[in-house]
């Protein structure tokens, strides 16, 4: 119902659809005219109509300060809801305009009135917001999936549900407040700012890339990661978590931008530390798993770096560093099936002969057998041939 309406409807609505139905002032007044009048009752006709006209623009003025709803912005499946409650409460605040317009200021009725049409005009307007909040929180949602911003946290599935369909079920309160069914249940709107499954959370970018900082810094540094060197990044690392949020904690949990495994699977991992109550000790946790982390990269790089900075060996020490890798898998070789006879030459004239029944293997030097030194296992025979 327009607002056309309703003026045209309420302006003269001195009878009003509960009170019997509208009145005709006009032909009452031209009844009065045809009968004989004194001056009094001449000067009040003309006050009572005065009195209307004023009323009628009073009424008028209320009317066109009401609220309203564009039903294009509405879902399609949502609009006959809309429509409804719109109709009810428009009549419900013709009513009560037409009562303000028959009452004195300063009665009860009028006040009365009055708070009936702020209230309306409150609901209409808070049911609006409510229909754009749905329709932003619809929108955002598509564009976080499309850019795959959204943590692995959140709870996916009644998302999809609530929102990838346009078939929707909703309820309205007296206060304009919207709820929209979903698998059974109907979802206010403020679920969407509470901590529940429809309040999701994006990936804690900003997180990850700290943690990505301090992680090549400690692979740059190539140190391994103790004393103070240790404390500092602890220190770095206990701010940066005891200043995160609660969402931004839960995607540092389920989301893989570092690792191909969410910490939330970590082997040992204590889950009442996603509890709430917890939280802070959630905190020192993933400060903790995340120092341990550093540690690894900083020995690695450190590791690496040792290895670079060794000194290139010359081509005759490439050569007795083969030559000894030889001697030493020719003698494994023959160790696990030994024959008498059977000889490994190593540096120095020094070598292994089998000797023997069972065959036992012999230290010889320079053709020579040496019984100073005895051969009992695999290190006692890398000594003697490549020491």
């Amino acid at each position: 119902m327009g607002n056309d309406t309703l003026i045209k409807g309420a302006s003269l609505a001195y009878g009003g659809g509960q009170t019997g139905g509208f009145v005709n002032p006009q032909a009452g007044y031209v009844q009065g005219m045809n009968a004989p009048m004194s001056e009094i009752g001449r000067a009040a006709m003309q006050e009572a109509a005065y009195k209307r006209k004023q009323d009628e623009v009073e009424l008028k003025n209320y009317v066109n300060k009401m609220e309203d709803i564009q039903l294009a912005k509405v879902e399609e499946s949502m609009r006959p809801e809309v429509t409804q409650f719109l109709i009810d409460n428009k009549n419900n605040y013709a009513e009560a305009a037409r009562m303000a317009s028959d009452a004195d200021p300063d009665d009860p009725m009028y006040s009365q009135a009055v708070a009936e049409m702020n209230k309306i005009n409150s609901t209409f307007k808070n049911l609006s917001e409510n229909l754009d909040l749905f329709k932003k929180k619809r929108t955002e949602y598509y564009d976080d999936v499309k850019n795959n911003t959204i943590s692995k946290g959140s709870n996916t599935d009644a998302l999809n549900s609530l929102f990838k369909n346009s078939e929707y079920s909703i309820t309205i309160d007296e206060y304009g407040a919207l709820s929209v069914e979903n698998d059974g249940e109907y979802v206010p709107l403020s679920d969407f700012d509470e901590d529940t499954e429809y309040n999701y959370f994006l990936v804690n970018n900003e997180g990850y890339n700290s943690l990505m900082t301090l992680t090549d810094k400690a692979n740059t540094g190539a140190t391994k990661i103790e004393g103070g060197l240790e404390d500092s990044y602890k220190y770095q690392l206990n701010g940066m978590f005891n200043t995160m949020g609660r969402e931004d904690l839960m995607s540092m949990m389920y989301d893989t931008v570092i690792n191909d495994t969410p910490l939330i699977d970590n082997e040992g991992f204590d889950p009442l530390l996603l509890e709430v109550e917890n939280e802070q000790q959630l905190r020192t946790w993933l400060s903790n798993t995340y120092l341990e982390s550093l540690k690894t990269v900083a020995a690695d790089a450190a590791r690496k770096k040792d290895i670079k900075s060794r000194p290139k060996e010359s081509v005759g020490q490439r050569r007795a560093r083969k030559q000894r890798g030889a001697a030493m898998d020719r003698y494994r070789e023959i160790a696990n099936a030994p024959i008498a006879g059977k000889v490994v030459q190593g540096s120095g004239g020094k070598s292994i002969v089998w000797v023997g029944d069972p065959p036992m293997a012999t230290a010889v030097r320079n053709g020579a057998l040496d019984p100073t030194v005895v051969i009992y296992d695999e290190k006692d025979a890398q000594d003697w041939l490549i020491n």
